[in-house]
C-alpha cells in the first residue's frame, strides 16, 4: 500500500522451491521468469503477468520427464470491497481486498498462470518411441496389441439381446 499511484514493475525467478508450497503440483522443477506490471490507481489496481521459461513435466505418453517451454500473458484486476474480501468472490479475474490490506499475495495467481501455460497434452517427442529420451519399456507395452481370444462362445447377455425385435419405421 506504500506504493505511489502509477506503474510499478516487479520481476520474479520461479524455481522448484516455489512449487513445494503447492500440494500435488504437476510441476516439480522449472526455470520461469515472471514479470509483473502493477498499475496502481485510486480505486482499482491492474496486475499484468508476463511468463516465460521452461518447466519440467512428465510426458503423457511414456511418463519420462522433459523440459517444456512455456509463455503467456495474463491480467487480473484488484478492487476494494470489505465484504467480497472475506472470500465470497466467484470471479477469477478480479481480486477483492479490504482498504486496510497491507499487501496483495500473488503467489497463487503465479502458480495458476504457470499451470495455464501448459498444453492439455504433454508430449516430449513427436513420434512416441523415436526419441532416445522416451521410456522404451512403457512404449513397448503401449504398442503391444493384445488380441482378444475368440472362444466361440457367445455371452448369454448378448444372445438375449438378439431376440429383441425392432420396429423398422
Amino acid at each position: 500500500m506504500g506504493l505511489k499511484i502509477g506503474i510499478h514493475q516487479f520481476e520474479y525467478q520461479i524455481d522448484s522451491h516455489f512449487f513445494k508450497h503447492f500440494e500435488e503440483s504437476l510441476i516439480a522443477d522449472c526455470k520461469v521468469k515472471v514479470k509483473v506490471e502493477f498499475e496502481k490507481g485510486e480505486t482499482l489496481f491492474t496486475l499484468k503477468f508476463f511468463i516465460d521459461g521452461t518447466v519440467n513435466v512428465a510426458c503423457d505418453t511414456c511418463l519420462e520427464p522433459f523440459d517444456k517451454e512455456i509463455f503467456g500473458d495474463f491480467q487480473c484486476l484488484v478492487k476494494f470491497s470489505e465484504e467480497l474480501a472475506k472470500g465470497n468472490n466467484d470471479d477469477d479475474e478480479i481480486i477483492y481486498i479490504s482498504r486496510d490490506a497491507p499487501f496483495i499475495d500473488i503467489s497463487q495467481l503465479i502458480y495458476e498462470y504457470i499451470v495455464l501455460c501448459l498444453p492439455m497434452h504433454l508430449v516430449g517427442c513427436k513420434e512416441p518411441g523415436t526419441d532416445p529420451r522416451c521410456n522404451q519399456e512403457v512404449i513397448k507395452r503401449l504398442m503391444k496389441k493384445d488380441e482378444p481370444k475368440e472362444t466361440g462362445e457367445v455371452d448369454p447377455r448378448w444372445s438375449e439381446l438378439n431376440k429383441l425385435k425392432f420396429d423398422k419405421n
